[in-house]
C-alpha cells in the first residue's frame, strides 16, 4: 500500500462471519488459482473484538482523544452503504501478519493519515470498521468511492495460495452485500475490481503500484486475481440482490442491527452539496492543511492564511477557477477544494533490500563508502524516480539507491533450471523453477564459479541464484 514497518506476530481469537469449505487437496506444480479453489475460508474477525479480547483499545476511526477531532466517517459519493467496488491492496510489509497490520491502523491512522477496511493473510481476515463508509486508502478519488482491503505479505508459496484464496472470497462477498457483480477497471472509471495500480494509472491521486509487483513474485497476476475473485463470487450464488451479511454499526462486528453512524458535518463528500446555484446551502467543512484565500478570479489575496484543523462553512458545491476546484467561504473569498482532503497517504514504504547496493546522491552520482548490504529493509519514499537512465528510489535525505536492486526485473524461463547458492553450488533446499514460469531477477548478472547468474531472492537469510543461461 505505501509506509510500513515489522511487527512481531501475537495470537487472538474471537471471529464472527461465515467460513466456507471447498474441500480440500494440492497438486505441487498446479496453478496458484487451482489449488486456491480448493482452500477453505479462514473466516473474518472484527477487529475491535480482537483487541478487546487481548486487554487493548480499538481507536474507532472518527474519534476524537485530548480534545482533538482526528478524523471522520464519510459516505460514499452515492451515499451511505453505497460503494462502487473494491481496491485490492498489498502491505509491502513482508512478515507482518493480518493482526499485525490491524493493530498498526488502530494505533496509527491519526498521524499516518491511512485506513482500510480490512487486512487479510493466510490465517484470517480481519475487518476493521464498516465497508459502509469510505476510509483512506487509495487517494481522495477513489477514497469516495471503493472499499479498501490490504493483502499481507507471505513468505511461502502455501502460504500466498491461502491468502489470496481468504482475499478473493471475501471480496466476492462484499460484492454480493452491495449488490455488485465482478467487472475490471477501466480508464473510463468503471468496475468494480480495483487494483491500487489501476487507480493510480485511471483515476489518480495516488501513485503506488500494488499489488502487482508483489503478485509477479509468485507468477502470479491481477488478471489472476480477479477471475479468483469471480469464482468465489459464482461459487457464493448469484442472489446478488440479498445481503450476505449484517448491516453494522461501524467497528466492522456484525450486530444484526441496523447502521446507527450518521455521516458527520466534515465530512468531505461533495455529492450531498446543493450547486453553485444556491449559495444558500452551506457545510461545514474541515481544513486538512494550512491553506490561502483567493479571489473569485484565482488571484492570492494578502489576508493571514487559514489554520489547519479549523472548521470553514463554505457555499454550495466546488467550483473551477482556472485548473483549480474552489470553495466560497465569505463574500469574495475562497480557498482549493484540495485543502479540504485527507493529507495524502503516501508515505513511507519498507523494502527489501534484494542486492548489495551503493548509495547515489539525487543527481546520481555515487556516494563514497556508501555500500549497503543485501537482505537489510529501507524505508524508501514514494515511487522510484528516474536519474539519468536509471530507476531509483529515495531512501534518506539526499540518498538514493537503484530500484533495479529492490524491485527487480521480471524475466521468463527458456529451460528447466536449478537454484544455486553464492558459491555456485546447487540448493538442493530448493524446488526446481519450470520452463515457461516467470522468474523476478535482481540487479545485473554476477559470475560465481565461472559462470553467470542472476539473483532470485531470499531463503530466510541466504541468497538465491539461477544461471543466466537459462533466461
Amino acid at each position: 500500500m505505501r509506509f510500513r514497518r515489522f511487527f512481531t506476530a501475537a495470537a487472538a481469537t474471537a471471529a464472527f462471519g461465515l467460513a466456507f469449505t471447498f474441500g480440500q487437496g494440492q497438486t505441487a506444480q498446479a496453478s496458484i488459482n487451482s489449488v486456491a479453489k480448493k482452500k477453505t475460508y479462514s473466516g473474518t474477525k472484527s477487529l475491535e473484538t480482537l483487541l478487546k479480547s487481548a486487554g487493548l483499545s480499538y481507536n474507532q476511526f472518527n474519534s476524537v482523544a485530548n480534545g482533538k477531532k482526528y478524523g471522520s466517517r464519510f459516505g460514499y459519493r452515492k451515499g451511505v452503504g453505497k460503494p462502487e467496488g473494491v481496491v485490492v491492496h498489498e502491505t509491502a510489509s513482508p512478515g507482518a501478519t493480518a493482526w499485525d497490520e490491524g493493530r498498526y491502523f488502530n494505533n496509527n491512522w491519526m498521524t499516518a493519515y491511512a485506513y482500510v477496511h480490512a487486512v487479510v493473510d493466510n490465517n484470517q481476515t480481519i475487518q476493521l470498521m464498516s465497508p459502509d463508509y469510505g476510509v483512506w486508502g487509495a487517494g481522495p478519488i477513489a477514497n469516495h468511492r471503493y472499499i479498501q482491503v490490504e493483502l499481507c505479505e507471505v513468505s511461502t508459496r502455501s502460504q500466498f495460495v491461502q491468502s489470496v484464496a481468504n482475499d478473493a472470497y471475501y471480496i466476492a462477498t462484499l460484492l454480493h452485500r452491495y449488490n455488485l457483480t465482478p467487472s475490471r477497471a477501466s480508464q473510463d472509471g468503471s468496475g468494480t475490481i480495483w487494483s491500487h495500480n489501476e487507480v493510480s494509472h485511471y483515476l489518480g491521486g495516488t501513485n503506488h503500484g500494488d499489488p502487482d509487483g508483489y503478485f509477479a513474485k509468485w507468477g502470479y497476476s491481477m488478471s489472476d486475481f480477479y477471475s479468483l475473485i469471480s469464482y468465489f463470487y459464482n461459487k457464493q450464488g448469484a442472489s446478488t440482490g440479498t445481503n450476505t451479511g449484517n448491516t453494522n454499526t461501524g467497528s466492522g462486528s456484525n450486530t444484526g442491527n441496523t447502521n446507527t453512524g450518521s455521516n458527520t458535518s466534515s465530512s468531505t463528500d461533495s455529492s450531498s452539496q446543493a450547486p453553485a446555484t444556491q449559495p444558500v446551502t452551506t457545510k461545514k467543512l474541515r481544513l486538512m492543511r494550512n491553506a490561502y484565500s483567493y479571489d473569485a478570479s484565482g488571484k492570492k489575496l494578502a489576508v493571514k492564511a487559514l489554520k489547519a484543523g479549523q472548521y470553514l462553512k463554505v457555499y454550495g458545491s466546488a467550483v473551477t477557477i482556472g485548473s483549480s476546484k474552489y470553495y466560497k467561504y465569505a463574500d469574495g473569498k475562497y480557498v482549493k477544494a484540495v485543502n479540504f482532503q485527507p493529507k495524502p497517504v503516501e508515505v513511507s514504504t519498507s523494502k527489501r533490500l534484494m542486492r548489495n547496493s551503493y548509495s547515489y546522491s539525487a543527481a546520481g552520482k555515487k556516494l563514497p563508502d556508501s555500500m549497503l548490504k543485501a537482505g537489510q529493509y529501507l524505508k524508501v519514499y514514494g515511487s522510484a524516480v528516474t536519474i539519468g537512465k536509471a530507476k531509483y528510489y529515495k531512501y534518506a535525505n539526499g540518498k538514493y539507491v537503484k530500484a533495479g536492486n529492490i524491485d527487480g526485473t521480471s524475466r521468463t524461463l527458456t529451460h528447466n533450471a536449478y537454484v544455486y547458492t553464492v558459491k555456485g553450488a546447487r540448493n538442493w533446499n530448493e524446488a526446481k523453477r519450470l520452463k515457461g514460469s516467470t522468474v523476478t531477477t535482481y540487479g545485473s548478472r554476477v559470475k560465481l564459479a565461472g559462470k553467470y547468474y542472476y539473483m532470485v531472492g531470499f531463503s530466510g537469510q541466504t541468497a538465491l541464484y539461477i544461471k543466466a543461461g537459462n533466461f
